[in-house]
């Protein structure tokens, strides 16, 4: 189990991690969103310009952690660029990379494609685990993926949100018993009513 922060002080982000690190494998730091409210918030994809505050996140949390410290990041419109920025993820203390193949201006409708060509060429230039990300909108988009970045695992977002059995097998999953499932879940473990709104509808 993976628990994803965003983040942009390395205080409170570790503060918030020991809060969850005995209830996870994992802790991610979210790197690669590109909404407007990571824009307002200076997270996500907003701190590619800041290299310095992006290695004193993972920095921190990785030597004060008891779990490792993954991070999810997008490409730059340029290579060299995209491997010196992994790489400075890689040796701030990541165990793993998720990379999105699309740059922080590269959403919404009108986006193209991920860049798994890109990823690949991240796979070959760090030597921690590298998560392929985009490109993922079915089961059979899985095998593609693995083979065209060489990843040997991939992720979804967008669409998992909008299928969460989309790692089914290709296996069809009744929505109504999956929003049923998701509702039991919001029982046990409480939440706003905006966000229970958002995942159904």
């Amino acid at each position: 189990l993976f628990v994803q922060f965003c983040a942009n002080d390395e205080d409170w982000f570790v503060k918030a991690a020991l809060m969850v690190q005995d209830r996870c494998d994992c802790v991610d730091l979210n790197l690669g969103c590109p909404q407007g409210i990571a824009k307002k918030g200076r997270y996500g994809s907003f701190l590619m310009e800041d290299w310095d505050t992006v290695y004193r996140l993972i920095n921190k949390a990785s030597r004060e952690l008891s779990v490792p410290v993954t991070c999810k990041i997008r490409v730059y419109d340029d290579e060299d660029t995209t491997l010196r920025y992994a790489k400075m993820v890689q040796d701030a203390g990541a165990s793993v990379v998720a990379v999105h193949g699309r740059t922080r201006a590269n959403k919404g409708p009108g986006s193209t494609p991920a860049d798994l060509r890109l990823v690949s060429k991240v796979r070959e230039h760090l030597s921690v685990p590298v998560i392929s990300n985009g490109n993922i909108t079915r089961w059979e988009d899985v095998s593609r993926a693995m083979e065209e970045s060489g990843c040997e695992s991939v992720m979804s977002a967008e669409w998992l949100r909008r299928n969460p059995a989309l790692f089914n097998g290709g296996v069809r999953v009744d929505s109504f018993r999956m929003a049923r499932e998701y509702l039991e879940l919001t029982d046990k473990y409480p939440c706003p009513l905006g966000f229970i709104k958002s995942h159904l509808f």
